[in-house]
């Protein structure tokens, strides 16, 4: 479990700059470093990036502690989080295809992640 939560945490650190790497050919670097940086010509990619960013990062609060009290307390979760990060994984590649213009596509591959989460807290309660 903890080398799973290492890669989580990887995996969320990329997710920070991919927002910044498919933008850098029109925004110059420094815009994106000030507070007040001008960011209105970001590509189309780089605005989906930062929706995934902010989406992995409001599920990642209930993943993480999660994960850490599954791997203190022996509750074995491994295979309810590997798959929690696989579907993450398929949804940042949802918005990199821009799948989500199609009106189903995001809850069919969102809301599998969220029914995880609730099955590694319930395991957690149940042990």
């Amino acid at each position: 479990m903890v080398n799973l939560i290492i890669c989580v945490l990887f995996f969320y650190t990329a997710h920070l700059f991919l927002k910044m790497t498919f933008s850098l050919h029109k925004v110059p670097f420094v815009n994106f470093t000030l507070a007040n940086g001008d960011l209105s010509k970001m590509t189309d990619l780089s605005q989906r990036m930062g929706v995934a960013g902010e989406n992995l990062r409001q599920s990642l609060f209930i993943f993480i502690p999660f994960a850490v009290m599954s791997a203190v307390l022996g509750v074995d979760n491994l295979m309810l989080a590997k798959t929690w990060f696989g579907l993450r994984i398929i949804y940042l590649v949802g918005h990199i295809l821009n799948l989500y213009r199609f009106p189903y596509i995001r809850p069919i591959i969102w809301l599998p992640s969220i029914v995880v989460l609730v099955l590694m807290g319930l395991n957690l309660c149940v042990s």
